[in-house]
């Protein structure tokens, strides 16, 4: 478990006092010798919800935005706070940034430009011993359009960044102008800087924005348009008195002075104001909701201000890739079970609310439960965290003529996965604290890539979470479907991992299948999960089951660009101070005839066969097995072939064959014992296949 994290500091601190180290290891200008602002000494519900603008276009279908250092003011009782803004120019530059509206099927480019001065405005809070883009004497940042199916080179994966000018650039820089092929189905997703270890200072400091991918006459109709749609980005941020932007200096581990594991806020903003208000007619509103926080999960519902009566209930329609079937009843009054709607940091929820039954005057608060670290970690203050805005019903303005449908989308379900792949997160302790983050116990830079999917695949992602907080877990260029969840033995499942993976942070990646280790039945995916998601909550002590398909999300027959090029994509936990120290891999998709390297020098890609004429691996037969059996393989190519059998938990028990083959047909012969020749206990086996740079498993039963 996590221990709980930054809320408030426990004393007062100036930022002097604070500061000092992180001026000694980087240079840095300390920031004002300011007490933290108590967040309530802030009037809240003063200031009216700030909607960004529409970027224009510099060009038929050509942006040029650049990232700015910026004043803004987030609060009427504070002064002007400096931020980095996206922009057309730094005179239009906001936070968060101007919405771009895209149609599906129209192709854009961006090119997206670096304008801001040294130092870093909260230079202070980082920390030398998390890995940065170091070599960088300019700020480094890179967009990366979170939610989309957007080419490599385009991607934004972080080693793409660039300082001012383009005078410097990181290993995975491509090019200059980026192109977003805006295939994919209608959906509200957002952009944000993805910069190599300065991806949690970048965002807090205001970089991110709406993207909208719409699908004139082929989306649902009569839903609210217009002034009644409204983009609302949630964010948790703490200030110094003077109303500057102040982030945690001091770590919980000498191991990392600086760095903490979770940032939690206590001052919220939505749309870059603090605490603002959102006068609403009675009537429908579209509200786009995006959890654009550092850490903090959301749980969220209407109460009546005064009374704290149930407020009107949400209709959501849809989820992070687009419309769901048919719109879900949440925070139903009428209904005490009713679920709310909870949000981890990069979802995005697609909301109708209607304000119709209330008289003018009335005020609801948006409030929120959710308990940070989630799900188990200190309660939201009913004062600060536990509230978010207030919405005001004022006179209807003009007839509503908006419905809700009672369909929305038609919504391809996914099934037969070609391979499954075991998935786990990972947290190292340290003395005082938790030192990394990890993905298959592995950091970002330390191994290469384990997972090479297959152009036109589906694959099934189980994720077994060995941490004691839940973590929203985000692939890059693909949308993706849960099926289930279901319980596990942690403790039991984390020596089997242990055994099989002695080293961690490791260099490569042993698999524990997760049969042996499950608890009660799978648990099927609440009405509001079942559409595309591209961010999922994983829970702790549980494995979540996620269906993936990496080709186009509209069921094309491929990719309108080569999304097998360098520098491939990247997966990781959306808590930003995770995916920075260090649960962040690289994946690489291969084409169809490339999959000899899809799961190379590993278990984890247990798939069906082949096509004739491809290396295959057959199933040993028979299954279950008493006193042995055979097994088949045929090969494509000539050359050395390996056949080993495991325990469930990745332990070598025996190898079943080795030698060089002719290419075609093969059968071998096998016994039910190990090493030394001793007798096999019952129970279930894995069979890995090597030869002709393929890998495959299947599942093995002995029964005595």
């Amino acid at each position: 478990m996590w221990p709980v994290r930054w809320t408030r500091p426990a004393l007062r601190w100036t930022a002097l006092a604070c500061l000092c180290l992180g001026v000694v290891l980087l240079g840095a200008k300390p920031a004002a010798t300011e007490e933290i602002l108590d967040p309530l000494s802030l009037t809240k519900y003063i200031d009216p919800l700030p909607i960004p603008g529409v970027a224009e276009m510099a060009a038929p279908n050509y942006y040029e935005i650049g990232a700015y250092q910026i004043q803004q003011q987030l609060h009427s009782e504070l002064p002007p706070t400096t931020v980095y803004g996206y922009g057309t120019s730094e005179a239009t530059a906001s936070y968060p940034g101007p919405t771009i509206v895209a149609q599906k099927g129209v192709p854009i480019s961006v090119k997206w430009t670096n304008h801001l001065p040294s130092p870093h405005i909260l230079a202070y809070a980082f920390d030398p011993t998390i890995p940065a883009a170091q070599t960088a004497t300019g700020i480094p940042i890179v967009t990366h359009l979170h939610g989309g199916e957007t080419e490599p080179e385009s991607d934004g994966t972080p080693m793409q960044w660039f300082t001012p000018g383009f005078a410097e650039k990181g290993d995975g820089w491509m090019k200059e102008v980026f192109h977003y092929a805006n295939d994919q189905l209608p959906a509200t997703i957002w952009y944000h800087d993805h910069a190599f270890g300065y991806t949690r200072h970048n965002v807090y400091a205001g970089l991110a924005g709406y993207y909208i991918v719409t699908d004139p006459g082929n989306e649902p109709a009569g839903l609210p348009t217009g002034p009644y749609d409204l983009g609302l980005c949630l964010q948790d941020r703490m200030f110094t008195a003077d109303g500057q932007l102040w982030y945690p200096n001091e770590g919980e581990t000498q191991t990392h002075p600086i760095w903490i594991p979770e940032f939690f806020g206590d001052v919220m903003l939505v749309n870059g104001k603090v605490w603002p208000y959102l006068e609403v007619e009675p009537r429908k509103y579209r509200f786009r909701f995006l959890n654009g926080s550092q850490a903090r999960f959301y749980s969220l519902a209407l109460a009546e201000r005064t009374t704290s009566a149930r407020g009107p209930m949400f209709y959501q329609i849809g989820s992070d890739g687009g419309y769901l079937a048919e719109p879900v009843v949440l925070n139903d009054p009428n209904n005490m079970h009713s679920p709310r709607l909870v949000m981890a940091p990069g979802e995005r929820c697609d909301v109708v609310i209607d304000f119709s039954a209330y008289a003018p005057g009335t005020e609801f608060l948006l409030r929120n439960t959710a308990k940070a670290p989630y799900p188990s970690g200190s309660a939201a203050d009913p004062q600060t965290s536990g509230q978010i805005m207030l919405f005001r019903v004022k006179a209807l303005e003009s007839p509503d003529n908006s419905v809700i449908p009672s369909q929305l989308a038609t919504v391809t379900r996914l099934t037969y996965p070609t391979v499954t792949r075991v998935m786990t997160l990972n947290e190292v302790m340290g003395q005082g604290g938790p030192i990394s983050a990890l993905l298959n116990g592995m950091t970002y830079h330390d191994a290469p890539a384990t997972e090479y999917p297959t152009l036109g695949t589906t694959e099934m992602w189980e994720v077994v979470n060995m941490t004691g907080d839940a973590h929203p877990i985000h692939l890059h260029l693909v949308q993706f479907q849960l099926l289930n969840r279901q319980k596990i033995n942690v403790k039991r499942y984390e020596r089997a991992f242990q055994e099989a993976n002695p080293v961690t942070p490791a260099t490569s990646y042993t698999p524990v299948p997760v049969e042996p280790y499950l608890k009660g039945k799978p648990i099927p995916a609440d009405p509001n999960e079942r559409g595309w998601k591209d961010t999922y909550r994983m829970n702790p002590g549980q494995v979540t089951r996620i269906l993936v398909r990496f080709s186009p999300q509209d069921e094309s027959p491929a990719f309108s660009f080569d999304a097998t090029a360098e520098p491939g994509y990247v997966w990781h936990c959306h808590i930003l101070e995770h995916e920075e120290n260090d649960m962040m891999r690289p994946y690489h998709l291969v084409a169809p005839t490339a999959a000899t390297a899809a799961t190379a020098g590993s278990m984890n890609g247990r798939t069906a066969a082949l096509a004739d004429g491809d290396t295959q691996f057959r199933a040993p037969t028979p299954n279950p097995a008493v006193a042995g059996g055979t097994f088949r393989f045929s090969l494509r190519n000539p050359g050395a072939v390996e056949v080993d059998l495991f325990t469930v938990n990745g332990r070598h028990v025996n190898r079943l064959a080795s030698g060089t083959y002719d290419a075609g047909e093969h059968t071998v012969a096998w016994r039910p014992v190990g090493k030394n020749g001793e007798a096999l206990a019952s129970g279930m086996y894995l069979v890995r296949f090597r030869g002709d740079g393929v890998t495959r498993s299947q599942k093995l039963v002995i029964s005595r």
